[in-house]
């Protein structure tokens, strides 16, 4: 397997073009690719081969080892070649509803365009519009099981405008999944991490419908969340937006085995008149909720962390180097550390030690479970290394 990463900017559209046509990208297995929304639909309207690409917006751009965005305009594009095995795309519009239906039949396609029905892929990498998270891998998940981890992120824009995309090589979506069902010989390693650390406090959902809580413990959600706040020193949230403030204070579910389990995090985003406390993911009626606690040094180091813990893991059980890497970091963690982000490059460049590789910035991230089962989550990051 050959992985070559090129960051392309958005300043003269016929020299961009140019650039995407060159024989790494051309004769790629894969194209994977993020940049703000200007870049990923610039991207759009260059690409005319029939490659496949997986390609989504990310909060201000992405990064790569060949630099950061900070606003500005770029495609980084990481580009698997001679992978020794079999890489399927398909993507359908699930702004109509029915995401489970369309998702499942979307990974079918994308087997049958790999040339593998009926085999499972070693890996299945999505990407995605915001808002149906759960509902997409419970399709992926009836087709495939358990037994095949689902890794991505869900598509950000700049302000949580909803003005997200997708593009799959030839459609360009905003309410879209694209799916990558992808067979290689090489190994494939991934590793799924929160970063935050739990409280002792915590409730049980009492009430709740999709991603709206009404109650905790029988009590109204905002006022439950809002005491939680003050215990630990930070006045009480008025009604509006709240995605900044409770940063540092998701909601956690523990997920994965009993022994070790893992925080699955759901981050608030509105905190509505009637008390009741809306996320960007999805719980059900008797979850029980346990406040987290992060704080800006960990947001800073968990890139460098999970690199290493991905390498590490890696060449432990495959004696090899990998020859990428591909980190997926909550856009909101992104945010809350943006004066950071070139301390986060140099740390992420330090421990991949002239491994080639990207991040993008995401509203929502996949990732596998110790227990095999892959779940959506807020305010997460997820490491993958190819080869």
């Amino acid at each position: 397997m050959q992985i070559n990463v090129r960051r392309i900017g958005l300043i003269d559209t016929e020299q961009f073009a140019d650039e995407l046509h060159n024989n790494d990208i051309n004769s790629a297995d894969l194209n994977i690719a993020f940049g703000d929304v200007n870049a990923i639909t610039a991207l759009s309207d260059a690409v005319s081969d029939k490659t496949n690409w997986i390609a989504s917006s990310s909060c201000l751009g992405a990064m790569s080892h060949l630099g950061t965005d900070l606003g500005d305009s770029f495609v980084h594009v990481m580009s698997l070649q001679n992978t020794q095995g079999a890489i399927g795309v398909a993507s359908c519009d699930i702004s109509n509803g029915n995401a489970t239906e369309l998702a499942g039949a979307t990974i079918v396609t994308a087997m049958q365009r790999a040339n593998r029905l009926g085999e499972m892929p070693s890996l299945v990498w999505i990407i995605q519009a915001p808002g149906q998270e759960e509902a997409v891998l419970d399709g992926v998940q009836t087709v495939l099981g358990n037994s095949v981890p689902i890794f991505g992120g869900s598509s950000a824009d700049n302000a949580i405008e909803g003005k997200w995309v997708q593009f799959d090589g030839e459609h360009l979506y905003s309410n879209g999944l694209v799916i990558a069902a992808m067979y290689t010989e090489e190994p494939i390693s991934c590793y799924f991490s929160s970063g935050y650390t739990s409280t002792q406090t915590q409730a049980e959902v009492t009430a709740a419908e999709g991603r709206v809580i009404y109650t905790l413990d029988n009590k109204p959600a905002g006022e439950v969340y809002n005491h939680w706040l003050q215990e630990y020193g930070h006045p009480p949230l008025k009604p509006g937006s709240i995605l900044s403030d409770s940063t540092y204070f998701p909601l956690g579910r523990h997920k994965g085995c009993k022994s070790d389990p893992i925080p699955l995090l759901s981050h608030p985003s509105k905190l509505n008149d009637d008390n009741s406390l809306e996320l960007f993911a999805t719980v059900k009626q008797g979850d029980i909720l346990t406040l987290m606690q992060g704080e800006q040094h960990n947001l800073i180091s968990r890139a460098a962390e999970v690199t290493e813990v991905v390498l590490r893991t890696h060449e432990l059980n495959y004696e090899t180097r990998p020859k990428g890497l591909l980190l997926v970091f909550c856009g909101g963690c992104m945010l809350a550390v943006k004066d950071q982000l070139e301390t986060i490059h140099a740390s992420i460049l330090k421990k991949a030690q002239g491994l080639p590789f990207l991040v993008a910035f995401t509203f929502g991230e996949q990732g596998c479970f110790p227990d095999g089962k892959s779940r959506h989550g807020n305010l997460m990051i997820s490491a993958t290394v190819f080869g």
